[in-house]
């Protein structure tokens, strides 16, 4: 393949000039030249009138990758920044704050992604903070593209860059969403772009200020407001029947509310053999728990429950399930012998929704608006799975999606307190992940029949897992909904223990993704794969040793799987 020379690709920087202090434009401007690769350029705007310092600095530049322009009057940073992207001859732009600075490295890192993918139209990198002393700190290792976490958080952040001719045909920054109209850029440029790619690589180091967000959020409270616009703005674009509203307890974050016009009916789908059990000080019979918390909770007005009974569940069990299910419960009888693939296939084929939602019975439903969540993504064309957060009883986490590290699938944040944020407040956010669990995931039945449903290769382990590969492998991506919260009581129904086949089986069919898990951050360390952020320290030696991640690649060019057969 031919690659394009990456010092025939320039990138401008961005920087709109306001008052900052002199040494940190100084170590801003240096941080460019500093820069390991050519094919630069960087367009510095003053906004209006500056001081005589900062206005001595501008003068004494002399190298012809620098461009400055100087505006008459102060019109803020989306004029200011505008301005420049109007000057800019690059074909792609980033952005550089005034008093933040960049790794040497970056531009090269760009200019490597820009000549292997030419198609590439967004490109985003990790990034850290500079404390008050210049010390770098609280490293944020991305996931990759993440849609759905876009919409919950401006994720991207720094370092990002745009291909230049997108940026000018979608209207470049919006002045309406002054404060957060890198969210509002990111969130339109990503919803044309060709190709977006992640470098989990920290290229990119914030400045914390007694002013600044990245030290003290509440001092641009009003930017925040200007995110959840620029969020509704985009559930509007795309005819989600969704309204975005701020999450006052998460700095940051948007949750994106349910509100639906039409309500398909869903299929709820339970199997169980009738196992009791005392739990949370309760003596229950797990199925009746679930079916009565389902009734009782669910704010959705239609759906049915389709219970399977299996071999050794007693008739009278499915008379009470009906009492209980207060005309939602159908009963469905297997009575062969319990294979979690099979009996859900053989619940699909006599369940009445086109959507579909598998729920364990040892769960109970806490969140009324549950399946209204869940439908609002299971009715998106690009979505194949959907799930939530479980909880065990004592209200630690569960399961926070599935993630694959070193090879091997596991459930994300296990252990976590519920009122924990997570890593960069992910247990508060919708975002994407490799997969989700079977107890409680949902699929709309179209795209459930298209990949054949669950696997008879995994009748008790990993079927969610292979489920869900089967799913992104055509295409269609897993949401995790964090703000839905299920309770849990794991495994009470069925022996938990994964069989050493079942493992060695999923690895040979999924290698591809469960080496490189592409929701995932390599350079997160922790207990199994909880999100738990590494020291800085590890982040520097990483750095210093050479040692990082390639870059991820939306949309993903899967590696061909012969032993994936999409009906089996």
């Amino acid at each position: 393949m031919n690659l394009k020379d990456p010092r025939d690709v320039t990138v401008s920087i961005v920087v709109p000039v306001y008052r900052p202090q002199p040494q940190h434009l100084r170590e801003a401007i240096e941080s460019v030249l500093a820069q390991t690769s050519d094919g630069w350029e960087l367009v510095l705007v003053a906004d209006g009138p500056q001081p005589g310092e900062i206005e001595r600095i501008l003068s004494g530049l002399d190298d012809e990758r620098i461009l400055v322009h100087r505006r008459s009057d102060q019109g803020g940073i989306v004029a200011a920044s505008n301005d420049a992207i109007d000057r800019a001859s690059g074909e792609f732009v980033c952005f550089l704050d005034n008093d933040d600075t960049l790794d040497p490295s970056a531009i090269q890192a760009l200019h490597e992604v820009i000549a292997a993918q030419p198609d590439t139209d967004v490109i985003y990198t990790d990034e850290d903070k500079l404390d008050l002393d210049g010390r770098r700190v609280v490293p944020f290792h991305k996931p990759g593209w993440s849609p759905e976490r876009l919409r919950s958080q401006m994720y991207i952040g720094h370092l990002a860059a745009y291909r230049t001719s997108l940026v000018r045909d979608i209207g470049c920054l919006r002045a309406e969403f002054n404060g957060s109209q890198d969210h509002d850029l990111a969130l339109r440029a990503t919803e044309q772009a060709r190709r977006i790619v992640h470098i989990p690589r920290v290229l990119y180091h914030w400045r914390m200020s007694e002013t600044s967000t990245a030290f003290d959020p509440s001092t641009k409270d009003w930017a925040f407001e200007a995110g959840v616009r620029a969020v509704q703005s985009q559930l509007d674009r795309l005819g989600m029947l969704a309204t975005a509203v701020r999450d006052h307890d998460r700095v940051g974050v948007v949750s994106v509310n349910p509100r639906l016009d039409r309500y398909p009916l869903v299929s709820v789908v339970v199997l169980t053999g009738g196992t009791s059990r005392i739990a949370s000080g309760r003596d229950m019979v797990l199925v009746e728990n679930c079916v009565a918390s389902v009734v009782a909770m669910s704010s959705y007005p239609n759906y049915e429950i389709v219970v399977v009974l299996d071999r050794f569940a007693p008739d009278a069990l499915g008379d009470r399930l009906l009492a209980l299910g207060q005309g939602h419960v159908r009963l469905l009888r297997d009575t062969e012998e319990f294979s979690f693939a099979g009996a859900n296939n053989k619940a699909v084929r006599g369940a009445a929704g086109d959507l579909l939602i598998f729920l364990n019975d040892d769960t109970e439903v806490i969140t009324p608006d549950w399946i209204e969540r869940f439908v609002l993504y299971l009715l998106q064309p690009d979505v194949g799975a959907v799930g939530c957060c479980l909880e065990y009883p004592d209200g630690t986490i569960q399961h926070a999606g599935v993630a694959s590290r070193e090879g091997g699938p596991g459930h994300r944040s296990v252990g976590m307190l519920r009122d924990e944020t997570g890593e960069f407040q992910a247990l508060g956010l919708t975002l994407n992940a490799l997969a989700v669990t079977g107890a409680c995931l949902g699929v709309a039945r179209e795209k459930f029949e298209a990949v054949g449903g669950f696997t008879l290769l995994f009748p008790l382990s990993f079927n969610d897992v292979d489920l869900c590969l089967k799913l992104v492998s055509q295409g269609w991506r897993t949401v995790l909904d964090n703000r839905t919260r299920i309770v849990h009581f794991e495994s009470s129904s069925r022996e938990p223990a994964v069989k050493s086949w079942e493992h060695l089986l999923l690895l040979e069919r999924w290698w591809h993704l469960l080496n490189d898990d592409p929701w995932d951050n390599g350079n997160l360390v922790g207990y199994r794969v909880d999100e738990i952020p590494p020291p800085t320290a590890l982040t520097r030696l990483r750095e210093l040793t050479g040692q990082s991640f390639a870059p991820r690649s939306w949309p993903l060019e899967l590696v061909p799987n012969a032993s994936f057969v999409p009906n089996a």
